[in-house]
């Protein structure tokens, strides 16, 4: 690979106007792209990056052709393109997206290529810098690359909200319990959201599972609508809830409530949903509960057969609204640990509600600080500690650092919270 600064200025904001997705941007943002981007020249039949590689560089086509050989068709609708050939095309798109670790596709040179190459953290933070213009600009493309990723890679399960609201009973009250609120979810996240009492957790969940509409905003899974104002809410088996109240078909036994949904739905045989719900029992301790009644088992082995029935339905996306609120503290610990074997297990994108924060710490890859209401994201905590993941972590220096962290951030709203509820009463 040779490298050589050739393009002026004026030349490389040429090229990113003609990039569909860059040409609407404020002009400030794409002037910064083009004193940033770096020219770069490859030979034909060399590989700007393989599939696996990290993804640090997003780039854009200046002449030569790109092939992607993992894409077989063009599915134009969600920005996959079995080739790059176009002046000012925009390839490499997982550099652009938030903690994405490694690429799902590779970039072969068909011909002799010479490319822009933008850094994507930087590209990343100069948008969120740029506020609302910039924040769009990055929704956009990570949308398009969620369905890039489902339809390539297979990775199913990332969820995208998009500046949602929800305003119950808009026309007395009003009360606003969601505003503005705007999160990205990957395949195969584990993502907590913690915030005081009534700040909106549980009508996000309730606006992903399609159970409730959305006042504004828009809700997508893997690139496709699934709430938005002005139609109904899609529930579906995509999406699998696991609430904080036993859901159980108390007429039923464990296995027949375990089976049911599967089989029912033509994606097992019988053998096999019996197969494979004796092997997650197995795994979580709960050999020989099967022919028991939901009544005759503890909480925790409740929640625990309520995670393998989500499981076994092998949805999309698995949302747990506060499962294990109520829970002593010792069969608590022993369901999450469950549940984290479950997870390591399937990689299902994992959203789950909570109060406890060691909870919260403890399961997720990322925790979401809502603010009191209208709900909102205030802070992001990044939960860097090793998977598997044991019970000696929890009295680490890094996991008391990060526990610190989020008593901080949710206790300064839980104040806001009840100063608020004060002046509602007064």
């Amino acid at each position: 690979m040779q490298e050589e600064a050739m393009l002026t200025h004026a030349e490389k904001l040429r090229l990113l106007r003609l990039n569909s997705f860059l040409s609407g941007a404020q002009l400030d943002l794409l002037s910064s792209v083009a004193e940033h981007a770096r020219e770069q020249d490859y030979p034909k039949n060399s590989f700007i990056f393989s599939r696996k590689d990290q993804a640090d560089d997003f780039y854009i086509l200046v002449e030569g052709q790109v092939g992607h050989p993992e894409v077989q068709a063009a599915e134009e609708q969600f920005s996959v393109m079995p080739q790059a050939s176009t002046a000012g095309q925009l390839f490499g798109f997982a550099a652009i997206v938030q903690g994405l670790p490694e690429r799902v596709i590779s970039a072969h040179c068909e011909k002799p290529t010479k490319v822009l190459a933008i850094d994507g953290q930087w590209f990343q933070n100069l948008c969120k810098a740029h506020a609302h213009g910039g924040s769009e600009l990055l929704y956009t493309l990570s949308r398009a690359y969620a369905g890039h990723e489902y339809k390539v890679a297979g990775s199913a399960g990332w969820i995208s909200i998009r500046n949602a609201g929800k305003v119950y009973d808009p026309f007395g009250k009003a009360v606003v319990a969601v505003e503005d609120c705007s999160i990205e979810i990957r395949p195969g996240e584990f993502v907590a959201i913690v915030g005081p009492s009534g700040c909106g957790k549980s009508t996000l969940l309730n606006g992903i599972a399609g159970f409730d509409s959305l006042t504004s905003g828009v809700i997508y899974l893997d690139g496709e609508v699934v709430n938005r104002p002005g139609s109904r809410p899609k529930p579906g088996p995509d999406r699998m809830v696991v609430f904080q109240n036993n859901a159980l078909f108390p007429w039923a036994t464990i296995m027949e409530n375990l089976i049911c949904g599967p089989v029912a739905q033509n994606r097992m045989s019988k053998v096999e949903a019996l197969d494979k719900a004796h092997a997650l029992l197995a795994k979580v301790g709960l050999s020989g509960i099967e022919n028991l009644y939901p009544s005759a088992v503890s909480g925790g082995m409740g929640r625990r057969v309520e995670i393998i029935r989500a499981l076994l339905n092998d949805p999309r996306v698995i949302l747990l609204d506060e499962p294990f609120r109520g829970v002593d503290a010792l069969t608590k610990s022993v369901t999450h640990n469950a549940l984290l074997e479950l997870y390591d297990l399937s990689r299902k994108t994992v959203m789950f509600i909570t109060h406890d924060l060691e909870e919260a710490i403890y399961l997720a890859d990322r925790v979401l600080v809502m603010a009191s209401r209208p709900g909102h994201i205030k802070q992001t905590i990044h939960i860097n500690l090793p998977r598997p993941r044991s019970n000696k972590i929890l009295t680490s220096p890094e996991f008391l650092r990060l526990k610190e962290e989020a008593i901080e951030a949710v206790h300064e709203e839980a104040l806001k919270a009840f100063v608020s509820g004060e002046r509602e009463f007064s």
